[in-house]
């Protein structure tokens, strides 16, 4: 009896599901804006972004995008090396995040692990025909 029903149901079903279409990943996933700085001589724009704006403690991955101040065009050249660093306990993390140049003055910084809550630092060296340094303060919750 039960395979006559199945039969029934999939004769009355349509030959063609109509599902939206797929998305890929990268239009779905959209990320948000949880710190922006300028270096400290002011010539570089920094912005991070994360899949949350709801920081909490563990594995991060982040997406660091650096232009120029003045004229908002990305950094063509160089490098960017992260210190994350949590200022009320006096220590960083015992292992030195990954960053990936993505072009286009994107890199995508990843093995940060920001194991406590609280007040955290990434402390910035931007390396290339000049040196300059930022940071951006992220709060982390449990």
């Amino acid at each position: 009896m039960k395979e006559l029903v199945m039969w029934a149901l999939l004769q009355a079903a349509p030959a063609q599901a109509t599902l939206p279409p797929a998305q890929p990943a990268e239009a779905v996933a959209t990320e948000a804006t949880v710190g922006t700085t300028q270096s400290v001589s002011g010539r570089w724009h920094i912005k991070v972004l994360a899949s949350s704006d709801k920081l909490k403690r563990g594995p991060q991955r982040f997406t660091v995008r650096v232009t120029d101040s003045a004229t908002g065009k990305p950094m063509s050249k160089g490098t960017l090396h992260v210190e994350p660093w949590m200022p009320s306990m006096g220590h960083g993390i015992s292992e030195t995040p990954r960053v990936t140049p993505q072009g286009e003055g994107l890199f995508e910084v990843t093995d940060l692990d920001l194991f406590m809550p609280g007040t955290w630092e990434l402390r910035f060296t931007l390396e290339g025909p000049t040196q300059d340094t930022a940071k951006v303060t992220l709060k982390l919750g449990r």
